[in-house]
């Protein structure tokens, strides 16, 4: 039910010594009936909120988990929606508020950690956020180990570590060659190395498949301009121009912002 948080990314246990968050009045007097009710109810306001979150509808999402939240506080998913919901609304503090609760109450989730990491990593706060990765690689998670090495090879890369990086996402593509993020992120990785060829080896799985974006294309152009291939450089260019003409990849192109 729950894919949303998995994929949080371009996106998902055992209690700790943290406190749980606080009971709704009068929980204690529900009988086993009603709390399983009770959890029904918010299930149907969790996966209402997750899917007004797919559909871009922010503030409607964020109504319907604060409604999950108070009919069951003990329900981890729900801070964790909570959390990609203040994330894509650009509410920081909240967001981490809401991944530390959720963490507190079943901290050995690798899809929980993992965008937690990620959120850590986005914000520019790489000594946390590498600590947070390396924790969801080993932990469980309903997607294995290649999708929290795929966000710690980016986050590495990122973070300027780009032999570090390159390592990782190898580990990441062993588990599937074709993913087109772990792609993406290991021609960066080899484009910033210098390692043209190789860069271009790999950027061309992504824009040779169905996955091929605006990033995707715009680093292929770059690494053909490197290598001086005018007519791949070219053709990457008008891709660039027809299929996403309001990028900022595109807009960077105009720009002449080759190297940043």
């Amino acid at each position: 039910m729950m894919r949303l948080i998995v994929a949080a990314l371009t996106g998902l246990l055992l209690l700790s010594a943290c406190q749980l968050p606080p009971r709704t009045p009068g929980q204690d007097l529900q009988t086993a009936s009603d709390q399983t009710a009770a959890r029904r109810q918010a299930s149907i306001r969790l996966q209402l909120a997750t899917n007004y979150l797919e559909a871009g509808q922010n503030t409607v999402a964020l109504d319907e988990i604060k409604r999950a939240i108070s009919i069951d506080p003990t329900m981890t998913d729900a801070y964790h929606v909570r959390a990609l919901i203040y994330m894509k609304m650009n509410e920081r503090a909240l967001a981490e508020d809401s991944f530390r609760t959720a963490i507190s109450m079943r901290g050995d989730d690798g899809d929980l950690l993992n965008n937690y990491g990620w959120f850590l990593c986005q914000n520019d706060r790489f000594a946390e956020a590498m600590p947070v990765l390396q924790r969801a690689v080993s932990a469980p998670s309903q997607s294995g180990p290649a999708k929290s090495l795929t966000t710690l090879g980016t986050c590495q890369m990122r973070a300027g570590h780009a032999a570090d990086a390159e390592k990782t996402l190898q580990q990441a593509l062993a588990y599937d060659r074709t993913n087109p993020v772990a792609n993406t992120s290991l021609a960066q990785a080899y484009y910033a190395e210098g390692d043209y060829r190789q860069a271009w080896q790999v950027i061309g799985r992504v824009n040779n498949s169905k996955f091929a974006n605006a990033q995707s294309l715009w680093l292929g152009a770059r690494i053909a301009r490197r290598q001086g291939d005018a007519a791949a450089q070219n053709a990457l260019v008008a891709q660039l121009r027809s299929r996403f003409p309001d990028s900022r990849e595109l807009t960077a192109y105009e720009q002449g912002a080759w190297d940043e």
